[in-house]
């Protein structure tokens, strides 16, 4: 028997049996859209979190801080000594210190990051407002610096804010000029406005001309004694979590999915068991066993087919539904949209597989059974 005439026979026994198709193919759409739900929920989430610390550039930079020895500080002479090391494009130096700021009767302590205007972009910070700055007395501050004072962005950008810090100097007062704002915590002003003669950089950043040089300018940095950090750990790190988590999430969807497959097994055996009589007419007039076996696979592994399909659709709009609805609440209150969740093509494409391979491997024992039944018997079978 020709493989379209195969198709043709189950598709017809499937059609046959509408309600109990619908039925068994409805646990298949609830299994694999429930697994394509969750874990589609922990690839967004994955690629939220990396979308926030990894930009192109950001896989170039080597944040380098002081070693354990003590004559291991971060000085103007170590800083040059960056700069020649082979593959090195630029050599960032950093200051930090903690300054408190004070907006009408409200007072702040925050993190302020020295950093060379012309370097800043080597901070990985996202500018959502106004502009970088450029000048001594200018910075832009992050919106949980905002949320500290209870203001919004509009009623500080290119206003000035008063601040002091502690140096080795003494008690340092001075304003700043709001010109941007960005996502994330602390304020970067000027390198030069924060710099005091004498004293060691909290930390430097150090890019190099391609990613490939990363590894070898890092451990050229770590044999002078320095400690180095790159965006590529934390984003192998953040990666191992979330493949852990997608697992955790999707063994909760493969229950259900389980499940759907038990109710196949149990739909092909009660087909079994009404066409029996059916079965023995096939073989009578010259059926044979694996046409008979192929047909009870074939439609197994539509109903799998079927229910993957819907099933990935049904997941890909609950997630979209969802993300609409957070997004929509998150924007009344004055939040930012983003997207919870995210479907990558191979893994929709796998779904489907997986779906379709685990209904046929769901009816090969009702298919086996079929296939062995004597016909003389399975005539006289009412």
């Amino acid at each position: 028997m020709k493989i379209i005439d195969i198709l043709r026979i189950a598709a017809g026994n499937l059609k046959r049996n509408r309600l109990r198709t619908t039925l068994t193919v409805s646990g298949v759409v609830v299994g694999v859209g429930a697994i394509v739900f969750l874990v589609s929920l922990g690839f967004g989430l994955q690629k939220l979190a990396l979308d926030k610390i990894v930009r192109l550039d950001a896989l170039k930079v080597i944040t380098v801080t002081p070693g354990s020895k003590s004559d291991s500080l971060l000085t103007p002479d170590v800083a040059e000594s960056f700069r020649k090391i082979g593959g090195v494009e630029a050599v960032s130096p950093i200051m930090r210190t903690l300054g408190t700021f004070h907006l009408g009767n409200n007072e702040s302590d925050q993190v302020i990051y020295g950093v060379k205007p012309e370097y800043l972009g080597l901070e990985n910070v996202k500018i959502s407002a106004g502009n970088a700055f450029s000048g001594k007395n200018e910075a832009i501050v992050s919106k949980d610096t905002l949320a500290n004072f209870g203001i919004t962005q509009d009623n500080i950008l290119n206003k000035e804010l008063p601040f002091s810090y502690e140096s080795s100097k003494g008690t340092v007062k001075s304003n700043l000029k709001v010109v941007g704002v960005f996502d994330d915590k602390g304020i970067y002003a000027s390198f030069d406005l924060i710099k005091n003669e004498g004293d060691p950089y909290s930390a430097i950043r150090v890019k190099v001309r391609d990613k490939t040089q990363v590894a070898q300018v890092k451990k050229t940095i770590e044999s002078m004694g320095f400690n180095t950090a790159v965006i590529q750990d934390q984003s192998a790190a953040v990666n191992q979590v979330f493949a852990i988590i997608n697992i955790v999430l999707g063994g909760f969807g493969m229950i259900a999915f389980f499940v759907a497959a038990i109710g196949i097994f149990n739909t092909m055996t009660i087909s079994l068991l009404e066409r029996t009589h059916e079965i023995g007419v096939m073989k009578a007039i010259g059926g044979n066993s694996k046409d008979i076996a192929m047909i009870f696979i074939t439609e197994s592994a539509l109903i799998g087919f079927l229910g993957g399909v819907f099933g990935l659709f049904t997941g890909w709009f609950l997630g979209l539904t969802l993300n609409l609805l957070i997004n929509f609440m998150a924007t009344q209150s004055g939040g930012e949209a983003v997207g919870l969740f995210d479907i990558p093509v191979i893994f929709g494409a796998l779904t489907v597989f997986f779906s379709f391979f685990i209904s046929t491997i769901a009816g090969i024992w009702p298919a086996r059974r079929a296939a062995k039944l004597n016909p003389l018997e399975a005539l006289r079978y009412e």
